[in-house]
Formats: structure tokens, sequence, C-alpha cells
């Protein structure tokens, strides 16, 4: 509107004896313009839409390799939602490994002014906050993070990849991978399936009951 206004004002004075002035308003004319147009806000784009393929109530069920032949399993829910927006997803986990309770809490964007994606991620097990960035590959089927985080039990940094992948629209995996050099080493395995919005009810035989 300030650019609408401004021009008015202008094409006012080129037709009256005020010309001097023309000089000055010239000069204001960017200012005007600034002060009242609306700014233009970003929009979701391209890989903003690869997160709504995550996005969903998903059962899991995990395996972490602690050693050599030696596995830990765990199951659980994950929620996951775009924000308002549609910039981030947010995303809680709640399930058990072994006897123990355990809860994360994830969000996953991407920032077009980086062209990249950036993730953080905090859960009950460490006083840990995990950031990585990454990329997506096929279509953004795959999405692929790079990061760091202290580790607790070794009590250093150290360097992790997570690579999650779309299989289909109701089946994604998450695989976790500890990176020394050039060495990277599968430490935790996720299968997700997508929980459906409205289950049909069991009958009492444990078949779904027909649909009306």
């Amino acid at each position: 509107m300030g650019h609408v206004l401004a021009l008015r004002i202008a094409t006012t004075l080129s037709h009256s004896q005020m010309n001097p002035w023309l000089p000055l308003l010239a000069a204001a004319l960017p200012f005007l313009a600034t002060a009242e147009d609306p700014p233009v806000m970003e929009k979701p784009g391209e890989h903003h839409a690869h997160l709504k393929a995550m996005a969903g109530t998903w059962d899991g069920k995990a395996k972490f390799h602690i050693a050599p032949g030696q596995t830990m399993e765990g199951s659980g829910v994950e929620i996951a939602r775009l924000q308002p927006g549609g910039f981030w997803l947010i995303s809680d986990f709640n399930g058990k490994f072994g006897d123990m309770d355990f809860h994360g809490h994830a969000v996953l964007g991407y920032e077009a002014h980086k062209k990249q994606y950036t993730g953080t991620w905090v859960d009950s097990f460490a006083s840990v906050m995990m950031v990585y960035k990454g990329h997506c590959e096929k279509d953004g089927k795959v999405n692929v993070m790079n990061g760091t985080a202290y580790d607790p039990m070794k009590q250093r940094e150290v360097s992790f990849k997570q690579v999650t992948e779309i299989v289909d629209a109701n089946t994604k995996t998450l695989k976790m991978f500890a990176v020394e050099g050039e060495k990277e080493t599968l430490f935790m395995e996720t299968v997700y399936k997508r929980r459906a919005a409205n289950p049909a009810p069991k009958t009492k035989a444990g078949k779904s009951a027909p649909k009306p």
C-alpha cells in the first residue's frame, strides 16, 4: 500500500506548482513502500513436503547392537506431527528397552537459506542434546543426517550417522551408525509401521469387523 500512496502523491505534485519537492519525494519513495508493505513470508518448499511423509503415529520395533552377537530389543510408539506452518516435524517417542522406560523428542526441518536439513534429539537416557544436519536422497525417500554428541559412557564427543528411509506409505526404517573415521558401525535399527487412523474393531473371533 505504501508504494501506491507514494505514487498518488507524486502524480499530484507533478501536476502542481510544487515540482521543486519532487527530488525529495523520489528519495523518500523506497522508505514509504518499505514502511507499509506487508513482509513476504517464507512458504514451505519441496523439502518440507518430504517431512510430511514422516508424520503420523507409528509403532516401532527397535534393536540395539550392544556388542558383537549381543543385542537388546525394544518397542514403542512415535507420534510425529508437522508444526503449524509446515516447516518442522516434531516427534515424540515413548517405549521400553528391556525393563527400562524410554522417552525421546526430536525436531527435524529444512533450513532453506542453508540448503540443508537440521535436527535435534533429546531423550530420557542422558542429559545430552544430539544436533545433526544432512540431506535427502531418492526424491526425499531417504534422509541422511550426520552429527556429533557427547557420549557419557565414553566421556568424549562421538560422531554418528542417521539414515531414515520411507519404504512405502506405511513403513519407514531408522538406522544409526557410529562413525570412526571412514568406518561406520550399525548400533541401532528400528522398523516403523504406520498405525491406522481408525482401525476396524475386532470381533470375538479376533477378526476385523466388516466396514459398513
